[in-house]
């Protein structure tokens, strides 16, 4: 294995589709791409994004980069969505090929793509979660506790998410988290390098109040809309430490 640390440039791929709802950062409104680009930058790479869904060619080329993210989306990655998005199977593709070359991280969205890409299945949550929203605890693994990117969490912290699918095993990979009330996986790790988280440590709860007020319609119907408004308020943002660990790894020589 022939990890590189040293690129300070980073790969955003964005998987949002055009119709995604937009939210509100810094009195702005902002797509997932653009955040995950201000985000990083504040922690000292150089995010270049790229639109696979917009242009199924838009892959960085490889060696020209440090670090791969691989962000959230609406789309989901049951069959069907695949067979309508031929660009998926060629990230799947894409991130096989760089994982243990550079390093990567998969959030929400992307932590899907990472497991799917070495085997994991992916599921829907059932009326029972309908779908998760807002801060919800994550508890480590022993594993987790000694990773990298969970330096200086707690063992049981809360995390902001926004997931109608999960993964329910990661098979061949390291579990390093997990939900502590219905039991997916919120974590994990493939070989030394490539990460997948399923919450968004780059959400502001603002960002949570502009998706839920936009998909309120829809989503009330699974879930109690001012109940998950209500978690928004209460929380220590330890999940946001993620980005500035993997940023640090990313940076080290």
């Amino acid at each position: 294995m022939n990890v590189r640390k040293t690129g300070r440039r980073l790969a955003i791929m964005s998987c949002e589709p055009d119709h995604q709802e937009p939210m509100r950062f810094r009195g702005k409104n902002i797509t997932i791409r653009e955040l995950l680009s201000v985000t990083f930058k504040e922690l000292g790479l150089e995010p270049i994004i790229h639109r696979p869904v917009k242009d199924s060619r838009d892959f960085p080329a490889a060696g020209g980069i440090g670090a791969v993210v691989v962000g959230g989306s609406k789309l989901n990655l049951f069959d069907d969505d695949i067979s309508k998005n031929e660009w998926i199977r060629r990230l799947f593709d894409f991130v096989r090929n760089v994982h243990e070359k550079v390093p990567v991280l998969g959030i929400c969205y992307g932590h899907q793509v990472v497991a799917r890409s070495f085997g994991a299945p992916i599921e829907r949550f059932g009326p029972e979660v309908g779908y998760e929203v807002g801060f919800a605890p994550v508890w480590l693994t022993p594993e987790g506790k000694e990773d990298v990117l969970f330096q200086r969490i707690p063992e049981i912290f809360d995390a902001m998410f926004s997931h109608f699918d999960y993964i329910p095993e990661v098979p061949d990979s390291r579990l390093l988290g997990i939900s502590p009330t219905h039991g997916s996986v919120q974590a994990f790790r493939v070989s030394d390098s490539t990460w997948g988280i399923q919450f968004h440590p780059e959400y502001t709860a603002s960002c949570i109040r502009d998706v839920l007020e936009q998909r309120r319609s829809v989503v009330e119907k699974l879930i109690d809309v001012d109940k998950a408004l209500a978690t928004l308020n209460r929380r220590e943002r330890f999940d946001v430490i993620t980005l500035h660990n993997f940023a640090r790894f990313v940076s080290q020589d």
